[in-house]
């Protein structure tokens, strides 16, 4: 069965994942007793997470440049001399919205806006300098240009401004300075602001240690539809910090963000869906979401199927199924715990080149490749031992 198993772990590239995860269960799920016991669960994600405000609002402006009439009217207010049109084209350019990508015209386009004092642009122009985005990457010369938004109250740009000053890009770390303009973006509804500040507000970063106030940032957030926020806040009914603890209202909010693609939040649900807290314990459906996290880039969710085929936690145990996440891991570059290492010395030499194999394609698969002369780095038979 093992065997036979581990050549169906892969689809085909023109096979989907609800294909494949369809045909890994129909081969591999069990019934076990509803009074089973789980000694090892799997890891949970934890909530210390920054709101990234780049794609919060994104809908919006896409919204506006959905066809080329709509294009070639914003480029002829443009071109006449509308800032925010201006803004709107370098937008496009940095999309690929109606024209092939051209970060070069974007920059122009911005730049023309930004002469204008259009604060979008002028945030942009900072971020494309933070990320090393079509310019060379220069922290100050982005903190410059997001500053001058910053002060002209435009709030992502001082969500921006804050995160440098929290993280030390470009100016030397200061959490208080990053809270005063979280607060600043915060006071007027920006919500990656406000998920930010609840974070500050929960581990006591530059300010008092707060986690009542933490999770009404979170769900203010969170209820504005950002996933990050909705991530965190349903962490905090998790853990019960700053509100009672309650794993039904914690699914609903993991499950909001995981459909929206937060990878951690299908991860968490997925683990909440196999131990049955909150929700009805369902191990197909706790695997469909393990899958879709890891195919998202989640590595804790490949190495929680790594822990769900080893231990058999709602599947029949397989050893070679198991030590294929795990070479999925290593071969991504993520660190796996000694503990793990097991099923791959439980394997014959054959299913073990195999899993390699397999965890390859895999990654390959989903962007994660890596050359074939660096396979020797993953999970072998010679580390399994320790």
């Amino acid at each position: 069965m093992r065997d036979s198993c581990i050549r169906c772990t892969l689809p085909q590239s023109s096979a989907s994942l609800v294909g494949w995860v369809l045909l890994l269960v129909q081969i591999t799920v069990t019934f076990a007793p509803a009074s089973a016991q789980v000694t090892t669960t799997p890891t949970m994600e934890p909530s210390l997470r920054f709101a990234a405000n780049g794609r919060f609002g994104q809908s919006e402006l896409d919204g506006q440049l959905r066809s080329q009439e709509q294009i070639s009217k914003i480029r002829s207010r443009a071109e006449a001399g509308s800032a925010r049109d201006q803004f709107l084209m370098g937008y496009a350019c940095t999309k690929g919205l109606g024209q092939p990508q051209d970060l070069s015209q974007a920059l122009a386009w911005y730049l023309k806006a930004a002469n204008q004092a259009e604060p979008a642009a002028i945030t942009e122009l900072g971020r494309m300098y933070v990320h090393g985005f079509g310019v060379s990457q220069d922290y100050q010369k982005g903190l410059e240009w997001l500053r001058r938004a910053a002060a002209d109250g435009y709030a992502p740009a001082q969500t921006d401004v804050g995160l440098l000053y929290f993280q030390g890009l470009g100016v030397a770390s200061d959490y208080e300075s990053a809270v005063r303009w979280w607060e600043k973006a915060a006071k007027q509804g920006y919500a990656p602001a406000q998920s930010n500040l609840g974070v500050a507000y929960l581990n006591g970063m530059g300010v008092p240690r707060d986690p009542a106030r933490a999770t009404q940032l979170f769900r203010n957030a969170a209820d504005a539809g950002l996933d990050t926020a909705q991530f965190d806040l349903a962490s905090c009914y998790e853990a019960g910090h700053g509100v009672p603890q309650d794993f039904a209202v914690a699914a609903q909010w993991y499950r909001k963000a995981a459909q929206q693609g937060n990878p951690r939040a299908q991860n968490n649900l997925a683990s909440m869906y196999q131990s049955g807290r909150g929700v009805p314990a369902d191990g197909v459906r706790a695997l469909r979401l393990f899958l879709l996290s890891a195919e998202n880039g989640n590595m804790q969710a490949a190495i929680n199927l790594a822990n769900t085929f080893h231990l058999g936690i709602g599947v029949k145990p397989d050893s070679a199924l198991s030590c294929m996440w795990l070479q999925v891991v290593s071969g991504a570059g993520g660190g796996v715990g000694q503990s793990l290492y097991t099923p791959c010395s439980e394997i014959s030499e054959h299913q073990l080149n195999q899993a390699r194999e397999q965890a390859w394609e895999w990654r390959a698969q989903h962007h994660l490749k890596v050359p074939h002369s660096t396979e020797t780095s993953s999970v072998s038979r010679e580390l399994s031992s320790r």
